[in-house]
């Protein structure tokens, strides 16, 4: 899952229920990782004890964060993907992992261009062969994005 910003709201509903179905229904679900960034975690990062609370109780497996302005240099989500190039690709290929991306048009479009680039690292494939199996990825429901201006 990938919610920047007030991407996040989708996000929320959807660990939510899986919580629901994890802790009530005793429904298996799979991993929940979340790439989630704001300008400042002092004043931006809203849910933060939610979504701890979400990890603690096992719901979402990994919290990976981007505050990009306390740093000099910004550190948006997309460059965190890349960071995690490796472990992103084996959900992707070997686990079968669907993707959700909510938030803004150009973060959107960075977030595909990080994940083509993890595509083109981790199997050899050319950028061409990259976009189409992204596309694939969005023909089979694994690959969603809400975005807007």
């Amino acid at each position: 899952m990938v919610g920047p910003g007030t991407g996040i709201a989708p996000m929320r509903a959807l660990l939510q229920e899986r919580s629901h179905q994890r802790l009530k229904r005793k429904l298996p679900v799979g991993e929940s990782i979340l790439y989630f960034g704001c300008k400042n975690r002092e004043f931006d990062f809203l849910y933060k004890e939610e979504l701890e609370h979400f990890q603690e109780e096992g719901t979402l497996t990994k919290l990976i964060l981007a505050f990009s302005r306390e740093q000099s240099k910004k550190v948006y989500v997309q460059h965190l993907i890349a960071q995690h190039a490796n472990d992103t690709w084996k959900l992707l290929d070997t686990e079968k992992a669907s993707v959700y991306v909510c938030g803004g048009v150009k973060m959107g479009h960075d977030v595909t261009e990080a994940l083509k680039s993890v595509i083109m690292k981790n199997s050899n494939k050319s950028e061409t062969e990259a976009k189409h199996y992204l596309d694939q990825m969005h023909t089979e429901g694994r690959f969603v994005q809400e975005l807007w201006a």
